[in-house]
């Protein structure tokens, strides 16, 4: 048996036969009429509409056969598709092709066979009508010439049936669109009124025609139209302030962050700031301004408090009862008598420039309990050094002046007493000196006691409720130490509030507290007790400027039946606890032995983790992104995997989570930037361009020191332009706001890294997210991406983000692709880069490789 060829344009052939939508339908009369002709005009028992798919023949249409498909290795349709006129097999038994075919040599085998190919109109053969006969047979130039006219008519009722498909799809599309329409404008109408900022336009006389909610407090939004900003303000032009903003309008220059003030209703006034661009017309003729404004009120009177918290302070410096210094940088240019008298200096070192607060305070001299940050900021204690060598504990109070000069003042109190009798009271009691709660050891001791067997023999039930804080370390890294221990304190008189006089409250240590309720037994009672504690915790906190939103997960352990020993009731509530945080946090967790299971199945993949980065068993891998004008290569998005030597590829849901835990993330940071940078080296060594490479990092990646200049060194090493770099970070980095994180992607995207924000559409991020960070490229959410074009909602949203990206001059990237449909919708909208399983699937390096020699069709995915 010969197999038949392969067609040349295979790929296209199978992809004009998916866009007929005929495989595996329901018969349909329009195409048994033509096989009932077939079988009329020739005479034959069988007539067949073969479609020849992939790996298979499936027949459409089927007159005297039972069965709906063969493989294409037998099939005689096959061969058909190869040319465009009829194949006639007259004798099947004689033909060197089909003669051991199993189709001929099977009982009531095939012996005649006459099949005209079936062509669309773009010029691929799709399938064949077939005459089929169980005897050898002859068949005339005019019948062979019906059969073609026959299997033309297939093709028209294939095209026929596409434009019905097309229209039907049209018009129900059209129905979702009419339906939605009046939802995105709601949608839209919402996201301005809940937005921070406000929108507005004007004409080319500057008079507003257009102004978006909310509007300042007390301004109505139509006192703004038809009128100017300089009519609403009074602004006069001899003001310089004016005076240079009526000259931008002019000129049509943008102008940002201009402020004026507005008189309201009420007599009050409204501090407002606006940024704007000039708008032209086709013909570039001016015609007006758009841009955004808000009310910066709040923030003028609160630099008014703070001229005036100045005034009070230079009254403070002169009464001598608490030291005051003004510094620059790390120079004390200012200081009143009493600091002079703390530190033992005099006002000639101060005159000199010779005090210095690294001088008085040198980093290396802290007290045991000194958590304060290296540079002075909030309120915190520490050790100051006197001109004598001696040290002095000190309360110190301290804020900003001026950043960009570097100008701050601190309140600096000799607290030598207070420490004093602080140091005796640790020396007497085993309380935590933060929240004042029992300490660890103390905790011990107290369930001890309740776990130890009264005098007659009985032991008290209970249960131990442990409580770890979520993301308290974020709260340090955001806002400060002193934010984090007023968090602390705070949750510590909450615990004592909600608990009652016997049950034990400790602070075990960092973020970790532990109650012990007492003489409760019923699971029941013990849950909404542990929720309880979780509720009132979970409340916001107040500090300062901040608010925050205390969350935490709970284990429990419920004595005597989880343990007798407090050594071993910890244990088990902190493995509940570890199930509690992996549920999603905010939650409670009983222990159950089980759990024990689970931790030591965490602790195998750990081991087994670290002996994989040793051996070398992980991988990356490269798929492809393509420009959608065109399908021209782009560039790769890199995919870490591990090669296990068991269970084969995974993929990072395997093992991502464990290496975070682990604290391995700055490993897996350099692997990917390392690797991924090595095989760039090598393709461009080898004259071949890769585009941009595509890399994922996560926040706790990012916000590692040394992050960005340890990624720079990596691509000097192996001389990769920091351009050819695309970091990818997801809208959760972007909104967590962590000062570190915009660092780090400031330092890189000025180096000539660009940045894109992954799964964009589902973290909510806002125009102010992206005006404070470097972003280059949007990616918008496969959730979107696959009901494009179906669901008018994610297809309004998908264009929305397409017209916001572009207005911001951002590069846009659908991800997930997997149908031509999607291609094409995501193309129409605007989208300027694609990538998914349509387009290419994750690849090895050496596959990658290949596609990158231009021959994609031996290019092996690895998933």
């Amino acid at each position: 048996m010969s197999p038949a060829a392969i067609p040349p344009n295979e790929t296209e052939r199978l992809a004009a036969l998916r866009r007929c939508a005929v495989l595996d339908t329901a018969p349909e009369e329009s195409f048994d009429r033509i096989t009932r002709l077939v079988t009329l005009l020739t005479g034959v028992p069988v007539a067949v509409i073969s479609f020849v798919d992939r790996d298979r023949q499936w027949f459409k249409s089927r007159i005297g056969l039972t069965t709906t498909e063969t493989s294409r290795e037998v099939a005689f349709c096959a061969h058909a598709i190869l040319g465009d006129e009829p194949l006639i097999v007259e004798d099947a038994r004689r033909d060197p092709r089909f003669h051991d075919n199993p189709l001929v040599t099977a009982e009531d085998g095939i012996r005649f066979y006459a099949g005209a190919p079936i062509r669309t109109a773009e010029g691929f053969n799709v399938g064949v009508l077939c005459a089929i006969d169980r005897v050898p047979r002859r068949l005339g130039a005019k019948r062979i010439a019906a059969l073609r006219e026959l299997a033309a008519m297939v093709a028209t009722e294939l095209a026929l049936r596409v434009a019905n498909q097309r229209l039907a799809g049209e018009l129900v599309a059209r129905v979702k669109v009419e339906s939605g329409r009046a939802l995105v404008r709601q949608r839209l109408q919402d996201l301005l009124e809940t937005a921070t900022d406000w929108l507005w336009e004007t004409d080319a006389e500057h008079r507003f025609v257009y102004v978006s909610h909310p509007m300042p407090a007390g301004v109505a939004g139509g006192a703004f139209l038809g009128r100017t900003r300089r009519e609403l303000a009074g602004g006069h032009p001899a003001d310089p302030l004016w005076s240079r903003h009526l000259a931008d309008l002019d000129a049509h220059r943008p102008f940002r962050a201009f402020r004026y003030a507005m008189p309201r209703a009420d007599g009050a006034t409204s501090h407002l700031e606006t940024s704007g661009k000039p708008m032209f017309d086709r013909a570039g003729r001016f015609v007006g301004y758009r841009g955004t404004g808000r009310d910066v009120t709040a923030m003028v009177e609160s630099e008014s408090a703070m001229r005036a918290m100045s005034a009070k302070l230079h009254a403070l410096q002169a009464s001598g009862v608490i030291g005051v210094i003004t510094c620059e940088g790390d120079r004390i240019v200012d200081a009143n008598d009493e600091f002079l008298r703390i530190v033992g200096h005099d006002r000639a070192d101060v005159d000199a420039g010779r005090l210095t607060w690294s001088r008085v305070a040198p980093p290396s001299l802290h007290m045991v309990e000194d958590d304060a940050p290296s540079g002075p900021a909030g309120s915190f204690h520490r050790l100051c050094l006197h001109r004598s060598g001696a040290r002095v504990p000190v309360s110190i109070s301290s804020f900003t002046l001026d950043g960009a000069a570097g100008q701050w003042m601190a309140l600096v109190q000799d607290v030598s007493e207070q420490k004093a009798r602080e140091a005796q009271i640790r020396d007497l009691a085993y309380r935590d000196t933060l929240t004042g709660l029992l300490n660890r050891r103390s905790f011990n001791e107290q369930l001890a006691r309740h776990l130890a067997p009264g005098r007659d023999g009985t032991r008290r039930g209970g249960a131990l409720v442990v409580l770890d804080l979520d993301n308290f370390k974020d709260v340090n890294d955001a806002i400060g130490h002193d934010a984090g221990d007023a968090l602390l304190q705070t949750i510590a008189h909450r615990l004592l509030q909600a608990t009652g006089d016997e049950d034990v409250v400790a602070r075990l240590g960092g973020d970790e507290f532990a109650v012990v309720l007492v003489d409760v037994d019923a699971p029941q009672e013990i849950e909404r007790r542990a929720r309880r504690l979780l509720e009132v915790l979970s409340q916001p906190v107040r500090h300062r400027d901040e608010t925050l939103h205390p969350s935490a997960s709970v284990g429990v352990t419920r004595f005597p039946q989880d343990g007798d020993d407090a050594a071993e009731l910890l244990k088990n509530a902190d493995v509940a606890l570890y199930r509690a945080k992996a549920a999603g946090r905010r939650s409670v967790s009983f222990f159950d032995p089980g759990m024990m299971d689970g931790a030591i199945a965490r602790l195998k993949l750990l081991n087994e983790v670290r002996l994989a980065m040793a051996e070398n068993q992980f991988r990356l891998a490269y798929q492809p992104v393509v420009r959608m004008d065109g399908r021209g290569h782009s560039g790769f998005e890199v995919l870490i995997r591990w090669l296990h030597p068991r269970r084969g590829l995974l993929g990072p849901g395997e093992f991502l989570d464990a290496m975070e835990g682990a604290g391995l993330h700055g490993w897996i940071a350099r692997f990917v930037m390392e690797t991924a940078a090595r095989q760039a080296r090598g393709w461009l060594d080898h004259g071949r361009d890769p585009g941009t490479i595509g890399v994922n990092m996560s926040g706790s990646q990012i916000r590692a020191d040394g992050f960005a200049d340890d990624m720079l060194a990596v691509l000097a090493t192996w001389r990769v332009a920091p351009r050819r770099i695309v970091l990818e970070v997801t809208e959760q980095v972007v909104i967590a706001e962590d000062p570190r994180i915009a660092a780090a992607l400031a330092r890189l995207h000025d180096a000539g890294m660009r940045i894109a924000l992954d799964d964009f559409g589902t973290g909510y991020s806002s125009l102010a997210h992206l005006r404070r960070f470097p972003v280059d490229v949007l990616k918008i959410d496969r959730s979107f991406v696959t009901d494009i074009g179906t669901d008018a909602g994610d297809t309004a949203i998908t264009r929305a983000i397409v017209n916001l990206a572009h207005s911001l001059d951002l590069e846009v990237v659908a991800e997930g692709i997997e149908t031509e449909a999607q291609f094409a919708r995501l193309a129409a909208l605007g989208c300027d880069l694609g990538q998914g399983f349509l387009l290419g699937r994750p690849l090895s390096a050496e596959a990658a490789t290949e596609w990158l020699g231009g021959v994609p069709g031996r290019a092996t995915a690895i998933g």
